[in-house]
């Protein structure tokens, strides 16, 4: 019996931890000196979160048209990331595909075997290419066919289309038959970063 994919599947709270642990050496880096007295000053957890987020400047840009540009950026993203239908560490998809270590899920991802996106530093993999315990067959296919694309840019294809697939989502006839799946692929050889 298969399990599928889903955030249910990972543990949410390791992930939060590995993220908050996998950023705090940036975050100190990014807080002014004032900021860093204020949460060493605090009395509780709460005041503590609060302060380190008072400290940490909205995005690291000078100019506030760039600053904006970044947000957009991250939002962006965000919406690729649910629209793929969330996304897994490197750990869940260890467990979920069997591998003995992260570092075959790491090669999967160098061998453009299995789709990731590096989101700040926090290595992802998108939810959808995942069939209960495997990896869907069309992913290295795609992957194969966009060799310099980004793990961002093919993400944003699959989830977003393009004019030679007409209405369709690449990520909904990834699961089709095989004429679907031969189109996407076609498709994908265009996509450049």
């Amino acid at each position: 019996m298969s399990r599928t994919a889903s955030m249910a599947a990972i543990d949410v709270d390791r992930i939060l931890r590995d993220r908050i642990l996998a950023s705090a050496d940036r975050i100190i880096k990014m807080m002014p000196a004032a900021a860093k007295t204020a949460a060493i000053g605090s009395i509780d957890v709460p005041a503590l979160v609060l302060n380190i987020a008072r400290g940490i400047p909205s995005v690291e840009a000078g100019d506030p048209e760039q600053a904006e540009e970044i947000t957009r950026a991250i939002a962006f993203k965000r919406r690729l990331i649910e629209a793929a239908g969330g996304a897994f560490d490197a750990e869940a998809v260890r467990n979920l595909l069997g591998h003995k270590t992260v570092q075959a899920v790491y090669k999967a991802a160098r061998d453009r075997r299995l789709l990731m996106v590096d989101d700040n530093g926090a290595k992802l993999f998108p939810a959808f290419q995942f069939d209960g315990n495997a990896i869907l067959p069309a992913i290295p296919r795609v992957l194969g066919a966009a060799p310099g694309a980004s793990g961002w840019a093919v993400l944003q294809y699959l989830v977003s289309g393009d004019d030679g697939l007409g209405d369709a989502r690449p990520i909904d006839l990834l699961r089709g038959n095989q004429d679907d799946v031969d189109r996407v692929v076609r498709v994908a050889q265009t996509l450049d970063d």
